[in-house]
């Protein structure tokens, strides 16, 4: 890392944790009003909120958001979303490119933000990752919010990859049970250049664009318990490719543009 860089990326993560506590503020009034009149009506105004943060880190730390549509993508299909995991700025890229009423999957840790872990207790199902109770529980909440129409969002690798040699580490069966449970299609995501903004280590920021490909939905229609693995593992394979050959053609720094897909920002 070059001598100025280090200091100028602190002075970069104090900017956002300035902006993050900023919007944080922004939005709190708003979150009590519409818990407050709307009850358990209100997911859907508190997941506006957090892509209002979102969007607000985007534009206000110069990080943005590059979508590449994919036409069969069908924004009224409810789906079983899942994306590849290298970076805690993930969090706010799953909210900003996902639409409509979605349930996320989220670890407990992240209730003791204050507003951000109030309105986690209202959009997303918490879970604690030691427990086999707790997770048993979040799948249940899941199943349901599918059996009602409702998409979900999970990390299928469970945790961040913090490796330097793996593009993926192990995806989980949760999300595959559910997707096939429930005759729902897998929409896989793909997230380039969030660990290039904000890496494992030193986690501290810096501007550039991220990048997200829809890949085509994979139909569960007709598939058993017992062709979980052979899904995960398919899933498993066209995220690896896809994100393989976006960080070759450069799209990961935010100079190139995969062929073949549509790209806009998306809000």
């Amino acid at each position: 890392m070059h001598p100025i860089a280090k200091p100028f990326r602190f002075l970069f993560t104090v900017w956002a944790a300035v902006v993050f506590v900023a919007l944080l503020l922004i939005t709190a009034p708003f979150f009590f009003l519409f818990s407050i009149l709307l009850g358990k009506r209100s997911i859907g105004p508190l997941l506006f909120l957090c892509r209002f943060i979102a969007w607000g880190l985007s534009i206000l730390l110069v990080i943005p958001f590059r979508f590449h549509r994919n036409p069969n993508v069908d924004r009224k299909q409810a789906y079983v979303v899942v994306a590849n995991h290298r970076s805690n700025f993930d969090a706010p890229i799953a909210a900003a490119s996902t639409w409509g009423i979605i349930r996320f999957l989220a670890k407990k840790e992240l209730l003791k933000i204050p507003v951000l872990g109030a309105i986690f207790r209202r959009t997303a199902v918490n879970v604690d990752r030691s427990s086999p109770e707790s997770r048993k529980k979040s799948m249940e909440i899941l199943a349901a919010s599918l059996a009602r129409g409702e998409s979900i969002f999970l990390f299928p690798e469970g945790t961040r990859n913090k490796t330097t040699d793996q593009t993926l580490i192990s995806f989980k069966d949760g999300a595959f049970r559910l997707a096939i449970d429930l005759q729902v299609p897998v929409l896989p995501q793909v997230y380039t250049g969030t660990d290039r903004v904000m890496p494992n280590s030193p986690m501290l920021l810096r501007p550039g664009m991220v990048h997200v490909y829809y890949l085509d939905p994979v139909s569960t229609v007709g598939m058993t318990d017992e062709d979980v693995p052979r899904l995960r593992e398919m899933v498993k394979e066209k995220v690896r490719e896809k994100y393989e050959s976006a960080v070759r053609s450069g799209s990961e720094s935010g100079s190139g543009s995969e062929s073949g897909s549509e790209s806009e920002e998306w809000e």
